[in-house]
């Protein structure tokens, strides 16, 4: 990636001023820094192939867009990135790990899958170096030492989505449906939603259909939630499945948008997802830990910037690499001049505190994972442009 412009990086920030770039970037290190400082490697293990490759693509954008705007170092140290392809496989990621080690680098960013963090957990904290997973985690996987997440825990778009709805639904007592295709996650999040929902939350239906259904493979699913009459529907679909889901259920009576309202995980319209759905996914409400049109002087800066260099909106991925990126520079600012060990970050990282974010500003909790609010989007046009428009605020959740 090229490095920006100076000249022209100020440019892009007239209209916000120059504190985006020294006081509104997520935890920017000083400019001078006393004694030499040695140079660093990080690591970033992010899928080139495979069904996550658009999450490793925009994981490694965000890192590496945090490096560039601090002259290619972090903490007064110049960075050398060591990538590799996480894959698909939990085997894969695990061996792409194993090369990052051998690669002895200081830390690793990235994991875009994830059943591979469990399958690694042990290794993790054998080899004793930080990993910041910058991506879904198991909510179920305990936490450990060197295991930090900068992005959520994969129950948390059903608990912040259950929560809006308790207050919206007559405390928990209007129905609502709930439909999941099978798998670990999937399984989280519906436990997730009835755990904060309550009774008024109908028993789960897992979807058994492939990976491109037709809107007559959803048909008896739609009419199942159809003769439920549920006011509220929370759908852990693919992309590929929601309009031909949302379709159906207009066959079968039920109109989303009209006669019943349609929630979902918020991953499931990032990036490229979104331009999957197309406009028949339009009405769909997401949560989420970003929205590109959060009104902060950190989003403001960090979109402006995103969005001048690769000409779209950046999402909630980019920005989880991009803090990823500003929680390094804090620990490896507050290790001064010096040697430095991957154990000394790790327990620099507990030092951290508040992270001024393009999402707002969050913190680790105990379990070395964000504490930090959740959003509430709509799938609909921004002008012509097809987006996540911001509603409201859902639940901070950590």
């Amino acid at each position: 990636m090229d490095g920006l412009d100076r000249r022209r990086l100020l440019g892009l920030l007239t209209g916000i001023g120059v504190a985006g770039v020294t006081g509104g970037l997520a935890g920017c290190s000083t400019a001078d820094t006393p004694g030499e400082r040695s140079g660093v490697s990080i690591g970033l293990l992010v899928p080139a192939t495979g069904a996550n490759k658009e999450v490793g693509a925009d994981l490694e954008l965000g890192f590496k867009l945090y490096v560039d705007l601090h002259d290619g170092k972090l903490g007064g140290r110049t960075v050398r990135i060591e990538v590799e392809d996480e894959g698909e496989t939990t085997k894969s990621g695990a061996a792409a790990l194993e090369s990052l080690y051998k690669a002895q680098v200081l830390a690793v960013v990235g994991v875009a899958n994830p059943d591979l963090l469990p399958f690694v957990r042990d290794r993790v904290e054998e080899a004793k170096v930080p990993l910041l997973a910058a991506h879904a985690s198991p909510a179920e996987m305990p936490s450990a030492p060197f295991i930090w997440r900068t992005s959520y825990l994969t129950d948390e778009p059903a608990l912040a989505i259950a929560h809006y709805l308790r207050r919206r639904l007559s405390n928990g007592d209007g129905r609502v449906s709930l439909i999941t295709v099978p798998g670990t996650a999937g399984a989280e999040l519906m436990l997730g939603f009835t755990g904060v929902y309550g009774s008024g939350a109908q028993d789960p239906i897992t979807v058994k259909s492939g990976i491109k259904p037709t809107t007559s493979d959803y048909a008896q699913y739609a009419a199942q939630i159809a003769d439920r009459n549920p006011k509220a529907i929370f759908c852990n679909l693919p992309s590929t499945h929601i309009t031909k889901f949302m379709a159906a259920l207009e066959n079968a009576g039920l109109k989303p948008g009209r006669d019943v309202e349609l929630y979902a995980p918020g991953s499931i319209a990032e990036g490229p997802a979104l331009d999957d759905l197309g406009d028949d996914a339009r009405g769909l409400f997401t949560a989420m830990h970003y929205s590109a049109d959060l009104n902060n002087l950190a989003n403001h800066t960090f979109s402006s910037l995103f969005q001048a260099k690769f000409q779209r909106s950046p999402t909630a991925f980019a920005v989880a690499a991009y803090d990823a990126a500003a929680i390094l520079d804090q620990a490896l600012t507050l290790a001064g001049d010096g040697t430095i060990s991957a154990q000394k970050v790790n327990t620099l990282l507990s030092t951290v505190g508040q992270v001024i974010s393009p999402r707002g500003n969050w913190q680790f909790n105990q379990q070395r994972s964000p504490q930090q609010k959740w959003y509430l989007r709509k799938v609909e046009k921004d002008g012509p442009i097809l987006s996540n428009v911001l509603i409201s605020d859902l639940a901070t959740l950590g």
